[in-house]
């Protein structure tokens, strides 16, 4: 029963606190993006041959990627001590 009148006391703080909020502050509207941020370019030669392209009604170069090598690296053996030799 307790966590039931603890429970219900923190949704009517909850409710409490929003309502000080929206006295305060009013309905505040989401912020509209000014620009859309959908394409990143790499540089100022990749944004000025996109809007040429643009211009030309061309659709833009697409980015080709590029499959990541993966390959194993060979882990130089570790000495024991700086008199070992080298080469063994």
């Amino acid at each position: 029963m307790a966590d039931a009148e603890q429970e219900k006391s923190s949704k009517d703080v909850e409710k409490e606190q929003e309502a000080k909020l929206m006295a305060k502050y009013g309905g505040l509207k989401p912020k509209k993006k000014l620009l859309p941020k959908d394409h990143k370019f790499f540089d100022s030669a990749d944004w000025a041959m996109n809007k040429e392209a643009q211009k030309k009604g061309d659709q833009p170069p697409a980015q080709e990627t590029l499959p990541p090598k993966l390959e194993p690296m060979p882990v130089p053996s570790r000495r024991v001590s700086h008199l070992d030799p080298l080469d063994k």
